[in-house]
C-alpha cells in the first residue's frame, strides 16, 4: 500500500462524527443505536457539505453507509431548531426511494436515530400501505417522510391534509433504481406539485427566513436518466465518488433527455452521462458477503 493510501486510511480511522459537525447527542445515537464507532469515506465526506446546504450528488456503492450521510444531517439540523419542530409544523425532509423494502428499512434506521428526539416524527407511505391509515398518520403530521414516488404523488394529489409548506429537503435515494423501475413521469410530477425551491420562514416564532431547499440524489450508477434527474432537481452540486477528470469539461453542455426516455448505450455516446468509474472498482470494506451452499 502506498504512503498516500494509507495516510487516507489513516484520516478516515482517526475521524469521528462528531468532528464532521454533528451534535454529540447524535453521535451517540449512531453508535449505540447503529454500531457506527467512526464515519464511512462516504459519510466523512458528504456530511458536512449536506451540513452546509449545499445540493449534493452521491455516486457510491451499496453497502458504503449512503443512507446515515443524508439522515444525520438533517436531524442535525432540525434537533436544533428553537422553538422545537412539531408535528403540525408538517413535512420537512421528503426521502424517495425505489421499493417498499427500502422504504421500510430506510424507516427503521430513522426510528433508531431519532430515539432522543422524540419531538421528531418519522413516517412512511407506500405502496401496499393502508391509505386510510397513512392520511391519517399525514393528517397528524410527519416530520420526515419515506415514500415511494407512485404512493407520494397520489397523496400530494388527493391528500389535502398533507402539510409540505415547510418542506426542506427533498432526498432522491437509489435514484438509478427509481427510474429503472419507470417511476420518470412520476418524479417529474412531483417537483412540479412541489414547486419553487425557495420556501418561507420555518416554525412559528422561528427567526429563519428565505430557506433554500437542498436536494439530495444517491445513486450507485449514473446513466442519461439519472444525469437529466440531477439536472432539473439539484442546482450547482458538489459531486461526491465522482472522478472530476472523467466528467465533460463543460458540464454546463451536457445532454440530458426525459426521464422517460430510453437509456442510451454510454458506448456509443461517452461524452452525454457522468460517467462513475468502473476501472478502480472495489467493495466497500464494510459490506460482508456470505453465501449458502446447498446439498441435492
Amino acid at each position: 500500500m502506498s504512503k498516500k493510501k494509507e495516510t487516507v486510511k489513516e484520516i478516515f480511522a482517526s475521524c469521528c462524527f462528531s468532528s464532521l459537525g454533528l451534535d454529540s447527542t447524535l453521535c451517540d445515537q449512531l453508535r449505540e443505536r447503529l454500531g457506527f464507532e467512526a464515519p464511512t469515506k462516504v459519510q466523512a465526506q458528504a456530511i458536512p457539505v449536506i451540513l452546509s446546504g449545499r445540493d449534493v450528488l452521491v455516486n457510491a456503492a451499496t453497502g458504503t453507509g449512503k443512507t446515515v450521510a443524508y439522515l444525520a444531517p438533517i436531524i442535525n439540523h432540525l434537533q436544533s431548531y428553537s422553538p422545537r419542530i412539531d408535528r403540525s409544523s408538517g413535512t420537512f425532509a421528503l426521502v424517495l426511494v425505489p421499493t417498499s423494502e427500502l422504504c421500510l428499512l430506510v424507516y427503521e434506521i430513522l426510528q433508531k436515530l431519532l430515539h432522543r428526539f422524540r419531538w421528531i416524527v418519522p413516517g412512511y407511505v407506500m405502496g401496499g400501505g393502508n391509505r386510510s391509515k397513512e392520511k391519517a398518520r399525514l393528517r397528524k403530521g410527519i416530520s420526515i417522510l419515506v415514500a415511494t414516488p407512485g404512493h407520494l404523488l397520489d397523496h400530494l394529489k388527493h391528500t389535502s391534509s398533507f402539510l409540505h409548506t415547510n418542506l426542506r429537503w427533498i432526498i432522491f435515494d437509489e435514484a438509478d433504481r427509481i427510474l429503472e423501475l419507470g417511476f420518470g413521469k412520476e418524479i417529474e410530477e412531483i417537483l412540479d406539485i412541489l414547486g419553487s425551491r425557495n420556501i418561507g420562514s420555518i416554525g412559528e416564532g422561528n427567526e429563519v427566513s428565505n430557506v433554500k431547499r437542498q436536494n439530495l440524489l444517491l445513486s450507485a450508477t449514473l446513466n442519461e436518466k439519472v444525469n437529466h434527474l440531477a439536472k432539473i432537481s439539484l442546482e450547482t452540486p458538489v459531486l461526491i465518488g465522482l472522478d472530476e477528470k472523467k466528467l465533460p469539461e463543460d458540464k454546463s453542455n451536457v445532454h440530458f433527455g426525459s426521464l422517460e426516455s430510453d437509456v442510451k448505450e454510454e458506448v456509443e455516446h461517452p461524452n452525454t452521462t457522468l460517467s462513475s468509474s468502473t476501472e478502480d472498482f472495489m467493495l466497500p470494506a464494510q459490506l460482508v458477503q456470505r453465501y449458502v451452499k446447498g446439498i441435492s
